[in-house]
């Protein structure tokens, strides 16, 4: 075999090659980006107020690290949300005005004020972070430093802020905003009903399992304080 067929063959080797794995980085390219697409199509199954979100990546590379900050930015959302949501129902919040927590920390209520102040401050902070991450901006600017090429923050983009999502933080951001309006009125007459007794500690007494007042003045203002809470 001269020398000229020998350049021949190898150069034709050299282009199959070229073609097979140019071939197969499309192949595998094509499959990455329907991987990815079916996994971001199955988190929008799942509910924010109750679900997690940190499954396991199953896409690599640059489509990896798509898939990864999505499930980051809807798993910290979702984590948050859930405390928020929690503390509508803790049980030590719900009972601060009853007979049994005036019995056990009254009359100055120490227990009950601080827990109140710092529940107020970290639920209006949680509910201020969730309302930020819930705009469309914040979720778009949240790729950036993940991630320098434009094709894939605007995967990234396409697959976070489909319509269904889209309406889901929407909903979310209205239900938020109406239980921050709740939660403060709750908190703040609870701090302000606990204050007044701790500031009227003679006025009132606990007998036969709930809380009496020596003067009308005294009880009037502590029902017209408790009213709050049944509008």
């Amino acid at each position: 075999m001269n020398s000229k067929k020998k350049f021949f063959l190898i150069f034709l080797f050299i282009i199959l090659d070229s073609f097979l794995l140019i071939g197969f980085l499309v192949i595998r390219d094509a499959t990455m980006l329907n991987d990815l697409k079916k996994e971001a199509k199955s988190l929008e199954k799942l509910d924010v107020s109750k679900d997690r979100f940190n499954k396991k990546v199953k896409t690599r590379g640059n489509y990896g690290i798509v898939e990864k900050s999505i499930k980051k930015y809807l798993d910290d959302y979702a984590i948050t949300l859930q405390d928020v949501l929690g503390l509508m129902d803790d049980p030590k919040l719900t009972k601060i005005l009853s007979y049994n927590n005036y019995k056990e920390d009254g009359k100055e209520f120490t227990k009950s004020l601080d827990y109140l102040n710092n529940t107020k401050k970290k639920v209006n902070e949680n509910i201020d972070i969730l309302l930020k991450k819930s705009e469309d901006k914040e979720i778009k600017k949240y790729i950036n430093d993940k991630i320098s090429d434009k094709y894939y923050r605007d995967l990234y983009i396409e697959l976070m802020l489909t319509d269904k999502r889209k309406d889901n933080f929407k909903e979310t951001k209205d239900l938020l905003q109406e239980a921050k309006i709740k939660l403060n009125t709750v908190l703040d007459t609870s701090i302000e009903v606990l204050t007044f007794l701790k500031n009227n500690q003679d006025s009132w007494v606990l007998e036969d399992d709930q809380i009496k007042f020596k003067t009308r003045d005294i009880y009037n203002q502590y029902n017209s304080y408790i009213s709050k809470l049944s509008n």
